[in-house]
């Protein structure tokens, strides 16, 4: 978290409570930064993993629960993954395989930085993380953005070692600006950022006025908001206005970030006057993009998409107003999932047709999973429906025709069928 009234971090004073929200929101970021180790170490042979994680609004590591309670921040809850992947790849392994991990926790105020360190030192203390992950851990009192050049020239300096994660989890949506983010992902070639962004806080005062308009242009979105037809499409949508400018708004993050792979997934704080906002994931590795799409169905009950279940369409057009108007917030579980799915079907069924060549798994599924809310899993379901259709051939890298399969390889090559069944597409 930022630095926020709401957060109030000093040592002898109660931490800040902790919301459900926020609980959810640091279970995933624990969860994929375990997955994330594990999966680069999945080949048996590498013997070690250079990695630098990055807390850009560290806040003071330590949070208040309901019950009176205290609960572990996200950069203790970063140290720990990795203690535990580090614990599962080594179990009866006579040679250890390493995790080389450095952390920098960043906080722009100084009593929040001092707390951080002390709960730090106090885990240390307590074994609840490694030693080895404590000496390599550096607490930064400053601005985030201030801090990012000689972040970045640290991890640059790391010989092998441009794998990194940064977790901005800022307060305020003018805190990272477009720039900052694009630097990171075209610097770092193993980089990706975790972001959240409070959309419903910035369409909320979007206006054509001079000094609302230069609040997006600070962020660089101000190009990809229609201005001029603001007055217009809030009197004349005026249901659907705020969901057709987080298209805007999402297509906007998407070109400015530069990044290949995006997941806009949208949370909805308790409370009637708590606005929503995007947990974004940017990254330019599609297996990375596929491990946080996997978590996020997992916490399906904490999350929500207003972009569509099936192939979603950034941005606005006005000719395709029925594709927009009506709806509703996509909330993940059985609807959701038979949706997606249908809606995945049928785009590849209109790709594999108006391509009319052999097209491998994998490019298939990489040129679709930033306009869907859909993970691997619901892929390769819908792939599955199509090849039981008949409209489509599958075969494999030898040559041999594949059967309609639970699962496909990515280098499977589909085509379409000589036999085609329209109505099953």
């Amino acid at each position: 978290m930022s630095s926020d009234d709401k957060y109030f971090w000093q040592i002898g004073s109660p931490p800040p409570p902790l919301d459900r929200h926020s609980q959810t929101k640091h279970d995933i970021v624990e969860e994929y930064v375990r997955r994330y180790v594990l999966k680069l170490m999945a080949q048996a042979n590498i013997p070690e993993l250079r990695l630098s994680l990055i807390d850009g609004f560290s806040g003071g590591g330590c949070y208040q629960t309901e019950d009176g309670g205290f609960a572990d921040g996200s950069p203790l809850l970063m140290m720990r993954a990795v203690r535990e992947a580090r614990i599962w790849l080594n179990q009866g392994r006579r040679v250890p395989r390493n995790i080389n991990v450095e952390y920098t926790f960043v906080d722009i105020l100084q009593d929040t930085t001092n707390y951080l360190r002390y709960w730090l030192n106090a885990k240390c203390q307590e074994n609840a993380i490694d030693l080895t992950d404590f000496d390599k851990t550096e607490v930064i009192t400053n601005g985030f953005l201030q801090e990012l050049p000689n972040i970045i020239r640290k991890i640059q300096q790391r010989k092998m070692g441009e794998h990194a994660i940064f977790l901005l989890d800022q307060y305020c949506y003018r805190d990272i600006p477009m720039p900052a983010i694009s630097s990171i992902l075209k610097t770092l070639k193993g980089a990706e950022i975790i972001l959240t962004f409070n959309v419903e806080n910035l369409i909320t005062y979007i206006s054509n006025r001079a000094a609302n308009r230069k609040a997006v242009e600070n962020i660089g979105l101000d190009k990809y908001i229609p201005w001029d037809e603001l007055k217009s499409l809030k009197a004349t949508q005026k249901q659907e206005w705020r969901r057709i400018l987080q298209r805007y708004l999402a297509h906007g993050i998407e070109c400015e970030s530069g990044a290949q792979f995006m997941t806009p997934f949208f949370v909805k704080p308790q409370g009637s006057n708590s606005w929503g906002y995007w947990l974004i994931q940017l990254t330019n590795h599609y297996r990375a993009h596929e491990v946080m799409k996997t978590i996020h169905w997992e916490h399906s009950n904490d999350f929500g998409h207003e972009l569509g279940a099936g192939i979603y369409e950034l941005g606005y057009n006005a000719n395709k107003d029925s594709d927009y108007t009506g709806q509703a917030t996509i909330e993940f579980g059985g609807p959701s999932k038979d949706a997606c799915i249908d809606g995945i079907r049928e785009h590849f069924g209109k790709q594999i047709f108006l391509l009319n060549k052999p097209i491998p798994v994998g490019e298939l599924f990489q040129g679709c999973v930033s306009k869907s809310i859909a993970a691997e899993t619901h892929l390769l379901a819908a792939t599955k429906q199509l090849h039981a259709s008949k409209n489509i051939v599958i075969v494999s890298k030898d040559g041999t025709v594949r059967r309609p399969s639970n699962t496909y390889r990515m280098d499977d090559v589909i085509e379409p069928s000589k036999q085609i069944i329209i109505s099953s597409i």
